[in-house]
């Protein structure tokens, strides 16, 4: 009877291991097609991307660049260090630290023209990025203070 539950015991653990070996597995491999670093203008052109291929452009706006012919849809162009740069179009609000020169990451796809067209901007700060409340709040309480 001992024997029974000492083999009964390891057949549960073997079990368990293998269930927990091919979670492992399942997620090691499903991993590759979420991930969703972003891409250079040189990365992208160098990569020849088929259009259509869901991807995120990373890049600075280029200074002098931005224009919005209809008001409704943003033109910009973004560069990379590497002297890449693409044309980007954008319909939907801008973020609001959107500005030339900014670094920004966007998600989108390749047109048939070759210019990419953005569903989502996502603006990048440095850690000196203080929020517009508490840039006001810190103000007031500057300007209030005895002299």
């Amino acid at each position: 009877m001992r024997r029974s539950r000492v083999g009964s015991r390891l057949l549960w653990v073997s079990l368990g291991a293998i269930l927990a070996a091919g979670a492992v597995l399942l997620i090691v491999l499903s991993l590759p097609g979420q991930l969703n670093a972003f891409r250079t203008p040189s990365q992208i052109v160098a990569a020849e991307l088929p259009p259509g291929k869901v991807f995120r452009l990373g890049g600075q706006i280029v200074p002098g660049s931005y224009s919005t012919p209809d008001g409704i849809e943003h033109r910009f162009t973004l560069a990379d260090s590497d002297g890449g740069s693409m044309a980007l179009r954008y319909s939907g609000a801008l973020p609001d630290l959107f500005r030339e020169g900014q670094g920004i990451i966007a998600t989108g796809t390749l047109s048939a023209a070759g210019d990419f067209e953005a569903s989502t901007l996502l603006t990048k700060h440095d850690e000196a990025y203080v929020p517009r409340e508490l840039r006001e709040h810190g103000e007031a309480a500057t300007d209030s203070a005895p002299q």
